[in-house]
């Protein structure tokens, strides 16, 4: 199986003539990635997704915990959380090999309501990311889907009923209870995702975590417990990495100064802001984009420009 899968993607791969890098595909929400050497750690924002590693291996640092998963395991993502991710041990010989699937809440919640309430997985909330191995049932029918990359014309049809497969097997392994929770109402995840849509799209303003406690029907003390479990941060530390992507981003693909990107993500203090950046980065805004926009120039399609979409 593990051939199969590694062979179904860099063959697509192949034949798109992508040697180092990821593509979009016809597929919904699947992404197809390959990258011929390690990538240094990124900062990124993980949405609800299954990604899976036919080869080589990454680290992803979330809040104050680390997970590594490799060769035929897979990082089943629940909650949308800012991270730091690396690509480890790719390596010309053998590169990283991978691919992400969006998670459909829509086909989620069929699946979940249509299974028994007794059948449904229970468990106490945790971390909104889980790694586990890869089931053989689940690879065969990535495999399946990756085959539909070619035939964009039968992916209405058929793309339904093999995600649809793969949330099933993924409600049989060890992060079922954080899948099912994705769309239950009831149940502390649910309530704390409502909170970090409104952080997403309003992370510019001022943080009030007891209004963030209300939009979740939950008191303040409970609702910053939860919230950290979920994403192993705080709600400001959370509101801090949106800031701090958002204003990467504008300088970045923007030309934005720092200045004018700290207020524009909510800061009040430009010298606030720098402190944080360079905190997050490793360098002061100016300093650290204009050695990024190097690195981007000077390895277009290399494991530099990757790492901005692993």
């Amino acid at each position: 199986m593990t051939s199969r899968l590694t062979d179904a993607i860099a063959g697509i791969l192949d034949r798109r003539g992508v040697e180092n890098g990821g593509i979009e595909t016809p597929v919904p929400g699947l992404r197809l990635i390959r990258t011929y050497g390690c990538v240094p750690p990124r900062h990124m924002t993980y949405r609800p997704s299954l990604c899976l590693i036919a080869q080589a291996a990454k680290r992803v640092m979330v809040g104050d915990q680390t997970l590594t998963y490799g060769h035929m395991q897979s990082l089943v993502i629940t909650v949308e959380v800012p991270v730091l991710s690396e690509i480890i041990d790719a390596t010309p010989e053998k590169p990283f090999i991978g691919a992400t699937l969006a998670l459909d809440p829509d086909i989620i919640l069929d699946v979940v309501t249509r299974m028994d309430k007794g059948a449904r997985p229970v468990g106490p909330a945790g971390l909104g990311l889980v790694v586990e191995a890869v089931d053989e049932r689940i690879a065969a029918a990535m495999i399946r889907l990756i085959e539909l990359v070619e035939q964009p014309e039968a992916v209405e049809i058929l793309y339904p009923g093999v995600m649809r497969e793969i949330v099933y097997w993924l409600m049989t392994g060890r992060a079922a209870a954080n899948v099912a929770r994705m769309v239950l109402p009831e149940g502390p995840p649910q309530r704390i995702a409502v909170a970090i849509h409104h952080l997403r799209d309003n992370f510019d303003e001022p943080l009030s975590v007891a209004d963030l406690a209300g939009l979740a029907g939950m008191s303040p003390s409970a609702f910053h417990q939860h919230f950290k479990a979920l994403t192993s941060m705080s709600p400001l530390q959370y509101q801090k990495h949106l800031r701090l992507l958002e204003a990467r981003r504008r300088m970045l693909t923007e030309g934005e100064r720092a200045g004018s990107a700290a207020f524009s993500v909510g800061y009040e203090s430009v010298s606030q802001f720098s402190r944080e950046y360079a905190r997050m980065f490793g360098d002061p805004p100016r300093r650290e984009t204009r050695q990024a926009r190097k690195i981007l120039a000077g390895s277009l399609g290399g494991p530099a420009a990757v790492a901005e979409a692993i």
